[in-house]
């Protein structure tokens, strides 16, 4: 029978406010597991006449009767219109099925997944709860300062904001958190969020911020952070690759300091920028390339005792194995000496201020500020740890995706035969080129990334690239 509890999140995340979807949350946080996206996507597209056939014949196949369910449904929302009608549909589909369902009402989709983990480990599990754990976190970590810094989060107009207006005065002994684009006035994701700020690379509307102030954009659901500041007037933006390499350089110091025999390492994509993986291994940490997702990114992470993902947007987090919260609890009791005994105390406290249930950007923000503060990093210095390659993203449309075949991580293409041969054939006549195609996984189209010493020349390699793939693909379907 099905006991455990899991949860729904109603969102469509950086999309507009027109838009609304579902998040399906797993027993132990995590997100949809791949074998069920199948079957997610089948009922999506079942009408409602043949809907109950279809659950039953789905609740054959995967051996678990309709009757024997008597599981928990935590659902949770984010600020759009839509969502109330669509949690009643949710909830009146749950009972129908048996299942209990807990309506928690506004959160951001991280805080819904701590609180099905928590929820399925016996721990406390509520909001106030989630609240009130990472702000003793915080607290603990990062200390006082003589000087109570502030910073400013852009929230996209979304459900960030009414998290933040419950969290910041917990830590307002600590850190000013000024809240901008708080849906008071504008429009859900509308030239503002971490998808806006990544794409247009450049600063949100509604934020206005000084030099080197510390700046922070999330996304419509709160699971991504990127951080920017201003120099000299210029705008600069460090996304994911760089707040993945500030994590594991400073997990990496710690795990060094106090002896601890444990494995760190870093997962990335294909879109990751060369020099952030180039900078990794100048500092003996291990990287691996999965495809794109974070389903992908999550699962390779867990090889590690502590492993180190976020994609480029900015979505990732840190986890833990449970061999190494034995170890890092066990050591931070027991040791003695001194440098020993303030760096695992600091890795402990490490562990209670992440999400390990999922990217969040919230947490994710207060990790970086006490990254930053420990290590006495300006925004500058940060930065500057590595350069990142100029770089260009092209879509191309194309009549049939499926064309398209790639391995290696989606950097390689298998098929059509050639294709990748005329790709090689292409960077080799640039310097510190790479290029890769993959295919999208919702609409006909490609995207074509290309990376190399200068920008003119990543432009000219991208479309380059990007010719060649549409002829190549047009000739193709021309003979089927």
């Amino acid at each position: 029978a099905v006991v455990s509890t899991q949860s729904t999140g109603v969102t469509a995340s950086h999309n507009p406010p027109e838009d609304n979807g579902l998040k399906v949350v797993e027993p132990q946080g995590e997100m949809l597991l791949p074998r069920w996206e199948r079957y997610s996507t089948q009922l999506s597209n079942t009408d409602s006449a043949s809907l109950v056939e279809a659950v039953k014949e789905l609740s054959e196949e995967v051996e678990v009767p309709v009757t024997s369910s008597r599981g928990k449904i935590i659902i949770g929302r984010d600020t759009r219109e839509s969502g109330p009608d669509i949690v009643a549909a949710v909830t009146a589909g749950a009972e129908n099925l048996q299942c209990k369902v807990h309506n928690i009402g506004v959160c951001t989709t991280p805080q819904l997944h701590w609180i099905v983990k928590q929820t399925n480990i016996s721990k406390p599990n509520t909001l106030q709860d989630y609240y009130q754990t990472f702000a003793e976190s915080f607290m603990g970590l990062y200390g006082k300062s003589d000087i109570k810094p502030s910073i400013k989060v852009d929230c996209a107009n979304g459900v960030g904001a009414h998290s933040l207006r419950t969290l910041a005065p917990l830590l307002s002994d600590h850190i000013d958190i000024s809240i901008c684009n708080d849906g008071s006035t504008g429009r859900l994701n509308e030239n503002c969020g971490a998808d806006f700020v990544k794409l247009m690379q450049n600063a949100p509307q509604g934020v206005e911020y000084s030099e080197n102030e510390h700046c922070y954009t999330i996304d419509g659901d709160a699971d991504r952070s990127l951080f920017f500041y201003s120099q000299d007037h210029k705008f600069h933006m460090l996304d994911g690759d760089k707040i993945a390499t500030l994590f594991a350089g400073f997990l990496n110091t710690l795990i060094h300091e106090a002896e601890l025999n444990l494995s760190l390492g870093v997962v990335q994509t294909a879109y990751a920028n060369g020099s952030s993986t180039s900078y990794l291994h100048t500092k003996g940490i291990p990287v691996v390339c999965v495809p794109t997702g974070v389903k992908h990114l999550h699962k390779r992470a867990e090889d590690f005792d502590v492993g180190v993902y976020f994609e480029a947007n900015g979505h990732g987090t840190v986890l833990f194995s449970d061999g190494a919260l034995e170890m890092i609890n066990f050591r931070a009791a027991r040791e003695t000496r001194k440098i020993q005994k303030s760096a695992v105390t600091r890795l402990l406290a490490f562990t209670k201020l992440i999400n390990t249930a999922v990217g969040d950007a919230i947490t994710n923000i207060l990790v970086i500020e006490t990254i930053l503060k420990l290590c006495k990093l300006s925004p500058q210095s940060w930065n500057n740890m590595y350069t990142d390659l100029p770089y260009r993203q092209l879509k191309i449309n194309i009549r049939d995706r499926d064309i398209i075949k790639t391995t290696d991580a989606e950097r390689k293409i298998s098929s059509p035969s050639g294709m990748q041969e005329k790709i090689d054939a292409l960077v080799s006549d640039f310097s510190s080129a790479r290029c890769f195609v993959r295919p999208s996984g919702t609409e006909n189209c490609v995207r074509v990334h290309a990376e190399c010493a200068t920008q003119r020349e990543a432009d000219t390699l991208a479309m380059s690239v990007g010719s060649m793939v549409f002829d190549f693909t047009e000739a193709l379907n021309s003979h089927l």
